[in-house]
């Protein structure tokens, strides 16, 4: 699986080394640390909150059965679109979890659904994400 997370130069270099924390970010569903399927839209997100053009995006790559083999949430745009709306009610964006490793949903902060975006929330996925033998990270 590849997914992609957008955050500013300084911050991709950073994370490609290994240091992500899904107890620091934030979003539409909660604590976690996100990333998506489309590289176009790590690529707006990145440039609309740091301003970098380039060198802004982490690909993330892992295999599918180390993904497959998580605590995984899947949800549709109506279950996280209600989710979105009881987070931000709740004031709870940067502190609400789910309990599961990820969260796999469409992306639901707009009129249309862009595509999918993963929210990754445990230990289990910190762990995975860190561990140079089952995820690749690189700077694009």
């Amino acid at each position: 699986m590849e997914s992609y997370h957008g955050t500013s130069s300084a911050n991709a270099a950073a994370l490609t080394s290994g240091v992500i924390d899904v107890t620091l970010g934030g979003g539409e569903l909660g604590r976690g640390f996100y990333s998506g399927e489309h590289l176009h839209e790590a690529k707006a997100w990145a440039f609309h909150t740091s301003g970098d053009r380039t060198s802004n995006v982490v690909k993330l790559a892992t295999e599918d059965d180390q993904v497959e083999a998580l605590d995984l949430k899947l949800m549709d745009a109506g279950s996280a679109g209600l989710a979105r709306y009881r987070i931000r009610t709740a004031g709870e964006t940067r502190t609400f979890v789910f309990g599961h490793d990820m969260i796999w949903s469409p992306i639901v902060g707009s009129e249309k659904v862009s595509g999918d975006q993963y929210k990754w929330e445990s230990d289990t996925s910190a762990l995975l994400l860190n561990d140079s033998a089952r995820t690749t990270r690189e700077v694009v």
